[in-house]
């Protein structure tokens, strides 16, 4: 596999830092440029009209907010780390299903017996 083929990051929230209200925030792990456009994306998506804060701006190495104000900070964080985790989910590498199309005896008999609790519902 390619390096940076799946990208997975976080947000460093340790490294913090807002001056003048605009909040920066390093991302830790292996974010590349394709990552970084996706989160942007994401925030942009999820972000709504008269948030308590700005503009962001996301790269490869941190995100950037403007015009943080004072008691927004876990909205924010919500926020931001709701985006991370979407973005991770979207590179996340395709889990492979080794044990092919059909399912085990086990599984059959559960789906039999579950199936089974709706002739036990009251009809309307």
């Amino acid at each position: 596999m390619a390096k940076n083929e799946h990208p997975q990051a976080s947000i460093d929230w340790a490294s913090a830092e807002v001056r003048g209200g605009d909040l920066t925030v390093a991302l830790a792990g292996e974010a590349n440029a394709d990552w970084a456009e996706r989160l942007q994306a994401i925030v942009e998506r999820l972000d709504r009209s008269g948030s308590a804060w700005g503009a962001t701006k996301v790269s490869k190495a941190k995100v950037t907010v403007e015009a943080v104000g004072a008691g927004a900070e876990e909205d924010l964080r919500h926020l931001l780390d709701g985006a991370v985790q979407q973005a991770n989910a979207d590179f996340a590498p395709e889990v492979q299903d080794d044990a092919g199309d059909e399912p085990s005896e086990e599984d059959s008999a559960m789906t039999e017996a579950f199936r089974s609790f709706a002739a036990d519902e009251p009809s309307d």
